[in-house]
């Protein structure tokens, strides 16, 4: 029987409803309520009891409504996690602040463009949190496929109406400049969360358009002459492939192919094959390929505890790119080891707060949301971070939230945005 034709089952799971504030919670709750009292009326009606008795008995034995109802309320309560909010702005104001000292405390700008953009793009950024908190992620599934065939439809018009600037392709709308290679890195990996759902890895023609899935973005990248990307969305599909419960040997063909057409591609371009040596021997080449290696080591080991305030030296933070990718060596020479400290720790929980939110997410497409934006995170940060202390080559990978750069600031908000989203909607679990 459709225990939801008896009226007596449909007032009873209603009313237990009613006492559940968070609505989208509502068909799932009513699913499984369903689903338990036609178990017990089926015990029931095993025993030779007539249906209506069973019915009674099944309402009677599922609890008090009102009980039931603020139960469910609780364990379906559909609220941010603040601290992960708390982190994120802690990070963006960080960013903003450090904008503003750049900007007019060390002489690195005579306009307002660095900090008044930062501010602008900081304050869509939380507009995009809040509106895709409210915003049911799980609607972006059906549409994955779609976002996947845009996006590289949109890098096709671009080199056929465009060229490729310093390394990337932008779009100019008004005020806003929008970096697509960067912004692409996320739209791809939303794209492959919903299509890695439920994937059959065991299926020959899907091990195939896994591989289209994996290659057709990191050509584009390429086209647009930016390998970071590719590296970083290699890392990132990869997660989520061996989330999607792909064969681990499967991931280790894949990690030798890239590895061989990476030190391929390094070959061909010996700028790449010299910025290599400078990260090994930079003071080998103290004016050349080394001169970035150099200037960070002496901002590390001259800063000290404290920093040098804003009596700095002016001579060694004028290096390129101070406002995004050196942006912690700013922080490390100005406000010393200990300023560096502070950001890395907001850094490291911010991290491990989206990894322990993951825990307590039912949906398996939210699941692979999550595993694939972190990592992304995860990689730019720690590249960033490891790049400024002289421990991993310089790659032009920015500090998520912090360094200068308004679309990958939006975008980053943005996916902190849907995580929000998918955290609201942790207790649910169906797409």
């Amino acid at each position: 029987m459709d225990v939801r034709d008896n009226s007596k089952i449909r007032e009873y799971i209603d009313y237990v409803c009613s006492f559940v504030k968070y609505k989208e919670s509502h068909k799932e709750i009513k699913d499984e309520l369903s689903s338990h009292i036609e178990d017990i009326v089926g015990e029931y009606s095993e025993k030779g009891i007539s249906q209506d008795e069973s019915v009674n008995k099944a309402v009677t034995r599922m609890g008090d409504g009102i009980t039931v109802g603020k139960q469910l309320n609780i364990a379906h309560k559909g609220t941010p996690d603040w601290i992960t909010l708390i982190l994120t702005i802690l990070l963006v104001n960080s960013g903003v602040a450090l904008m503003y000292l750049i900007q007019y405390k060390s002489a690195y700008q005579n306009s307002d463009y660095l900090f008044n953009h930062s501010l602008l793009y900081a304050s869509l950024g939380t507009i995009g949190i809040v509106l895709l908190y409210f915003f049911d992620y799980r609607k972006l599934e059906k549409y994955s496929k779609h976002l996947f065939t845009g996006m590289c439809l949109l890098f096709i018009l671009l080199f056929l109406i465009g060229s490729p600037i310093n390394g990337n392709l932008f779009i100019n709308i008004g005020v806003f400049t929008f970096d697509i290679t960067a912004i692409s890195l996320y739209v791809f990996i939303i794209a492959l969360a919903g299509i890695f759902n439920n994937y059959d890895w065991n299926k020959k023609n899907n091990l195939i358009k896994a591989a289209g899935y994996l290659v057709i973005p990191m050509f584009f990248m390429l086209l647009a002459i930016e390998l970071t990307y590719c590296g970083i969305y290699f890392i990132a599909f990869i997660v989520l492939a061996l989330k999607s419960n792909m064969k681990k040997r499967y991931a280790i063909y894949i990690f030798a192919f890239n590895t061989i057409c990476f030190l391929f591609l390094t070959l061909l371009k010996p700028y790449r094959i010299a910025r290599f040596m400078g990260f090994l021997k930079p003071f080998s080449d103290p004016e050349g390929s080394g001169y970035l290696g150099v200037q960070m080591y002496k901002i590390t080991h001259t800063s000290g505890f404290l920093g040098h305030g804003f009596s700095a030296n002016e001579k060694l933070l004028q290096v390129p790119n101070m406002q995004s990718d050196f942006v912690l060596s700013y922080i490390v020479h100005t406000f010393g080891l200990l300023g560096a400290a502070v950001i890395i720790s907001i850094i490291v929980s911010f991290i491990y707060r989206i990894l322990h939110i993951a825990k307590y997410v039912r949906d398996s497409y939210g699941k692979l949301l999550i595993s694939g934006l972190i990592s992304i995170f995860i990689v730019q940060f720690a590249a960033n971070i490891l790049m400024n202390v002289n421990l991993f080559p310089i790659t032009g990978i920015a500090l998520p939230f912090i360094s200068y750069g308004g679309s990958l600031c939006l975008v980053n908000m943005m996916s902190v945005g849907i995580i929000m989203s998918v955290y609201r909607r942790r207790s649910l679990s169906n797409s």
